[in-house]
């Protein structure tokens, strides 16, 4: 079976990389290994050039073992112009930076937002969440709207604890990838920052969805 080495798990700020060409579809190549990370886990996927040639989606299939865990090999599919592309090519290729590491932010921040969410009261359940380099969205399930005076001190909260540099790091468990920050511990397969002082300062919005459904929205303030 084609498998794709994730780089970007443990190189998440590489930028270029080489690679070798294992299969080559209709409109997609596969790689033995790459830094693209594909839309999976609500992260968007990664835009850039192999060869030169523009990258427009990346994507992977999710498969899952008997244990019911999520693969970590999975060929990777690069959507390009597949016409100067043959099986056993090497490449280089390289990935945007500047859209790579506002993602990670953004991923970082929401981790934060929803740690200090979960403490009030009113938390019920996260129903949803997608990031990309605009923002991040997280749809969750209150048994009381947030309201303008609550947002305005979470986002004094979480503002201040992103300000403290704060290590953030990565560990596998049993199969699994978690995000830990301090004593913040939650599951999580996409790219982010190393420290929350990387995150820099962000802006909280709130869109009342109905049936209890609150989603906060986070942007980065530069």
């Amino acid at each position: 079976m084609l498998q794709t080495k994730r780089l970007f798990d443990d190189a998440p700020y590489d930028c270029t990389f080489n690679a070798n060409v294992i299969e080559v579809g209709e409109d997609y190549i596969v790689l033995d290994k790459t830094l693209f990370y594909p839309l999976s886990g609500n992260q968007n996927y990664d835009t850039g050039e192999i060869n030169g040639i523009a990258v427009t989606s990346v994507s992977v299939e999710e498969e899952q073992n008997e244990s019911n865990k999520l693969s970590f090999t999975s060929p990777i599919k690069h959507y390009v112009d597949t016409s100067g592309f043959e099986v056993g090519q090497q490449v280089i290729a390289s990935i945007n930076e500047e859209n790579r590491l506002r993602t990670m932010r953004l991923h970082s921040a929401s981790h934060v937002v929803e740690y200090f969410i979960r403490q009030m009261s009113s938390f019920l359940s996260v129903e949803g969440s997608f990031v990309n380099i605009e923002k991040d969205r997280t749809d969750y399930k209150m048994s009381e709207s947030i309201t303008a005076e609550l947002l305005a001190s979470l986002e004094e909260q979480v503002n201040n604890f992103i300000s403290q540099e704060n290590e953030i790091i990565f560990m596998t468990e049993d199969g699994l990838r978690y995000w830990q920050c301090r004593d913040i511990k939650m599951l999580c397969c996409g790219t982010h920052v190393s420290n929350t002082k990387e995150i820099g300062k962000v802006k909280l919005s709130r869109k009342n969805k109905g049936k209890g459904i609150n989603r906060i929205e986070i942007t980065l303030m530069d």
